[in-house]
């Protein structure tokens, strides 16, 4: 019986997964990230009761410094040499402005985020219904949490004035799919939070030839394709994922497009299917920056 077996699961010996796993150092970060928030996310469904917070609170589920006004924007892309290029931004000072009711949360006249996200006519053709993921987040509550080892929540100021978030997504055919995260900032914070997306973009770019060695990790690569197409600021990150066939790393990557539109304090982070191309991307996200307007 021992030898069916034996023989039975020999062929998975030495196969590589379909996708690299965490390193330690993420996945235990991950585990205090996630009893933190579900700590947060309990303290706002008591300030929902109040009328407070709401928003947050209902819409997670399972699932310091200012910027400087004018500052040249980080660009990203993998160089010849294996290492990102940036272009330096000047660093920003230390501090914020409140938010305008002094409170850190949005006021209480802003819009309801769910009124300010896309919906099925901003998607084009095809039978749009409604899919939301499982869960959207499994750490620092924005699309790049633990996007590489040397991501660390520090480096990444305007986390902590995160004032409201909600997220909806949307699916067609059998995989077609657009998601979107849309967070509010604390007063003046915006800005820097585009910054933030730049800068961890500029820290977990890729490589620019992924290695072919037996047993290396599936890489991943970010490049910045695109940029200021709507809002008062907007980019359009390609992500290219490299998988396992059997033993072997795949030749081509699975390409994916994120879009950031930032209208004020609002940012939206809109995923995409591989099958949408970046025409499309841009529609969607022009779109998605046109009902930020709108709060």
């Amino acid at each position: 019986m021992s030898d069916g077996f034996e023989s039975t699961f020999a062929p998975l010996r030495g196969q590589q997964p379909p996708a690299p796993f965490a390193f330690p150092e993420a996945v235990r970060r991950r585990g205090r990230q996630r009893s933190q928030r579900q700590a947060v996310v309990a303290g706002l469904a008591v300030v929902a009761v109040a009328g407070a917070g709401a928003g947050w609170a209902a819409n997670l589920g399972p699932g310091d410094g200012s910027p400087t006004p004018g500052a040249s924007r980080t660009t990203v892309a993998p160089s010849g040499t294996g290492s990102p290029s940036v272009a330096p931004s000047p660093t920003p000072a230390t501090s914020a402005p409140p938010s305008p009711n002094g409170s850190g949360r949005p006021d209480p006249g802003a819009a309801d985020l769910s009124t300010l996200m896309l919906r099925p006519a901003d998607l084009g053709p095809g039978a749009w219904r409604k899919q939301l993921p499982s869960e959207p987040f499994s750490g620092d509550t924005w699309r790049w949490a633990d996007l590489c080892a040397a991501y660390r929540s520090s480096d990444y100021p305007s986390l902590r004035r995160q004032a409201d978030l909600d997220f909806t997504g949307y699916a067609t055919g059998s995989a077609g799919y657009v998601y979107e995260h849309l967070h509010r900032y604390a007063g003046g914070w915006g800005p820097r939070a585009l910054d933030d997306v730049r800068h961890v973009l500029a820290t977990c770019a890729g490589t620019a030839t992924p290695s072919t060695a037996p047993g290396s990790p599936a890489p991943r690569r970010f490049t910045v394709v695109g940029s200021g197409f709507a809002g008062d600021e907007a980019l359009l990150v390609r992500e290219e994922q490299w998988n396992y066939e059997g033993e072997t790393l795949a030749a081509d990557p699975v390409v994916t497009l994120v879009a950031v539109v930032r209208v004020g304090d609002l940012v939206g982070t809109v995923m995409f299917s591989p099958d949408r191309d970046e025409p499309y991307a841009r529609m969607v996200a022009t779109a998605a920056a046109g009902r930020l307007a709108a709060g």
